[in-house]
Formats: structure tokens, C-alpha cells, sequence
């Protein structure tokens, strides 16, 4: 369960000078995929960043399953799994040296880090590159290996913060199944997107962020489909 209370977010630009990134944005959801859609510069990372504890809130208040953000950050954290575009791996440890480094952050004990471990290897195919050193493999595979760290965990909410940027379609595609499946496993899915299509394929729930405000909130097929869909979402962000 996520809520966010009044949840307000300023900053301080030299040429602009305060900017209020998010704008008292109030929120609750329990399940399935919440997509958030918005023009760059919207607040989408800054709500997501907020959500991962990444940044404090300066008025509301942002509970992870009960637990405020600012008051118990690690045990939000030990509930999250947050991927972002500027998530960056150990380029000189291979993918496995990656996730049991993660594993023992999480406090993974030797049984449930291998546990996990053989799902997500199995879950993202990585066994014909998990034992590479990371600086040697493709965007893609890069990706997966990042995905599986995002799950390893089993955290029941995820925060994906445009994870399909740069990536092929074939990588593009592993992502999106990624976030099905999470969705049928019964998480939170926390997923900010320009990709049109993949709200339409994932998306329980659509949240369209402007100016930092919810500016529209409902089922994407009220929204019509393909071309109407698309439409209807540029009209009401401009």
C-alpha cells in the first residue's frame, strides 16, 4: 500500500529560482500497474525519487505499507525495488558478483540469496553472461542484470522510473514482460513512461502529471485506444 498525503517538492534554480517540482499531490493505490505520464520536467522522477526515499518531501508525507519515508527510510527501502535510467552497476564485478553484493544489502541469508538468485537467472536468461565482467556486455544485457538486482529481493513494490530509455526492442520487450509478471504476482508497480503502448499493454491505472500536479487520474481505456489514446493524453498535457 502507497499513500502520499499533501506531498509538496520545491527547488532552487539559478535562473528560474524556486521551481515547485511537485505540487500538492495527493495519491493511493495498492496493487497492480500505476503508470506515470507527463512532458519532461512534469515531476514524474522527482514523485518517483520521493517515493524511494531518494529525496524528502518539504510538506506532506509520502507511507510505504504504513511507514513514513522520513521517519523509517530503511525499512521503506527494504520494501522497495527502485530502477531508474541512471541506475549504474559495478562495471568491474560480472552480474553474479553484482547481485550477491546486493543480496547481503538486502540482508539476504546464504538460502534465500541463492533462491533468488536462480529465479531471476532463470526469469532474464543471464546464464550465458552472468559470470562476465559488467564493462563487456550490451545495453540489453546490462538491463536484466539490472532488473534482477531490482527483484532479487522479492520487494513488493517496484519504482521503475523510465527503464526502457535506450534500450532495443527485444530489451525494451524483456522489461515490459518483467512488469506483467510482477503485476500478476501481486505487486506494486510504480512505472514512469513515454511509451504509449506499453501503458496500453501493462497499465491498470494512469496517472498524467502536469506541472508537477495530477492532472488526470483513471483507467487507460477510458482514454480510447491507439491512435484515440494517444490523442487524448497530448491534448490534455499541452
Amino acid at each position: 500500500m502507497l499513500l502520499i498525503d499533501g506531498v509538496s517538492k520545491s527547488f532552487y534554480d539559478p535562473g528560474r529560482g524556486e521551481v515547485r517540482a511537485i505540487d500538492q499531490v495527493d495519491l493511493a493505490c495498492a496493487g497492480g500497474v500505476v503508470a506515470l505520464v507527463g512532458a519532461n520536467g512534469a515531476g514524474k522522477s522527482t514523485l518517483l525519487r520521493l517515493i524511494a526515499t531518494l529525496l524528502v518531501p518539504d510538506s506532506g508525507r509520502v507511507l510505504v505499507d504504513g511507514i513514513d519515508t522520513t521517519v523509517d527510510p530503511e525499512g521503506v527501502r527494504r520494501r522497495l525495488g527502485y530502477l531508474s535510467t541512471t541506475t549504474r552497476l559495478y562495471q568491474r564485478l560480472t552480474g553474479r558478483e553484482v547481485l550477491r553484493y546486493v543480496g547481503g544489502l538486502y540482508g539476504l541469508d546464504d538460502v534465500a540469496l541463492a533462491r533468488g538468485l536462480d529465479q531471476q537467472v532463470e526469469a532474464f536468461g543471464l546464464h550465458a553472461f552472468l559470470d562476465q565482467r559488467l564493462d563487456g556486455l550490451s545495453t540489453g544485457q546490462l538491463q536484466r542484470i539490472n532488473l534482477a538486482r531490482t527483484l532479487l529481493a522479492d520487494p513488493p513494490i517496484l519504482v521503475l522510473d523510465e527503464p526502457t530509455t535506450g534500450l532495443d526492442v527485444l530489451a525494451a520487450r524483456q522489461v515490459v514482460e518483467a512488469v506483467r509478471s510482477s503485476r500478476r504476482e501481486g505487486r506494486l508497480i510504480l512505472l514512469s513512461t513515454h511509451v504509449l503502448p506499453e501503458v496500453e499493454r501493462c497499465a491498470d491505472r494512469l496517472l498524467l502529471i502536469r506541472d508537477g500536479r495530477i492532472a488526470w487520474s483513471g483507467a487507460p481505456s477510458e482514454l480510447g485506444t491507439g491512435e484515440a489514446f494517444a490523442t487524448s493524453i497530448h491534448g490534455m498535457l499541452q
